[in-house]
């Protein structure tokens, strides 16, 4: 599917997000995306991968740490695996792309430049472009980043009590404190946990309701909402698309 510079003008522009995938075979490149639309925004969340997002047209606006970060057309941003982010609305139509690339994998900055120089020459990207850049740049980073301090397994902590228990700490100073540490309360946080499992689960062509059960959601639905809302597609469709070829 190519990926035009601007979108055709006699098309309307969409109210509502379409988001779309792409795993292409035989490449370092773990997940192609894009999205087109107003109503852009997505709530906080994080990756397991590292994202590099590229703007075609409008602005993507992104939120760290109460930092605001704006990409216009023909910019690109890195957002590294594992970071809490979300994203805003715009007034004007948004086209832009996202590739997602194993943690500490990706040289990013190589990357965006590349994209930066592919868009200057051609005023386009299509999902090939993406893949050779992405290709091009994707093993030559050092190696992924180390774990998060003072992070144990979400599986083992039923709920926040008991993992304050374990650190020895009251819930609400446990719960300030992990806050400060990755950006998002226990809760959240073992929310985003669960659907990035999912996501692999679901990339790996998995059933839709064993994802739900493997990764702790109480049953399809709730896995459909929270994963519809965290990540713009619905697991169906997303699942879907895993094996779209080139």
């Amino acid at each position: 599917m190519p990926l035009r510079s601007l979108p055709p003008a006699n098309s309307a522009p969409h109210r509502n997000e379409t988001w779309e995938y792409w795993r292409p075979t035989g490449s370092p490149t773990l997940e192609l995306g894009s999205v087109r639309g107003l109503d852009v925004a997505l709530p906080l969340h994080f990756h397991d991968e590292d994202q590099v997002t590229f703007t075609l047209s409008g602005r993507r606006r992104f939120v760290i740490d109460d930092e605001l970060f704006c990409v216009t057309p023909g910019q690109g941003m890195h957002i590294p695996a594992r970071t809490p982010h979300h994203s805003l609305s715009e007034p004007s139509e948004v086209v832009c792309v996202n590739i997602y690339t194993p943690a500490g994998t990706g040289a990013a900055r190589d990357l965006i430049s590349a994209l930066v120089r592919h868009w200057r020459r051609t005023g386009r990207m299509d999902w090939p472009d993406l893949t050779m850049m992405a290709a091009d740049h994707g093993l030559l980073a050092g190696s992924a980043p180390g774990a998060a301090i003072g992070l144990a397994s979400p599986d083992s902590w039923e709920t926040v009590r008991q993992a304050a228990q374990r650190a020895g700490m009251s819930r609400e100073g446990f719960s300030r404190r992990f806050k400060k540490w990755h950006g998002l309360p226990p809760h959240g946080f073992w929310l985003l946990e669960k659907l990035n499992e999912a996501r692999r689960l679901l990339r790996a062509g998995e059933p839709i309701a064993a994802v739900a059960a493997e990764a702790g959601f109480s049953d399809q639905s709730h896995l459909g909402r929270c994963f519809r809302r965290a990540f713009g597609v619905t697991p169906g469709r997303y699942r879907a698309e895993r094996c779209r070829a080139g």
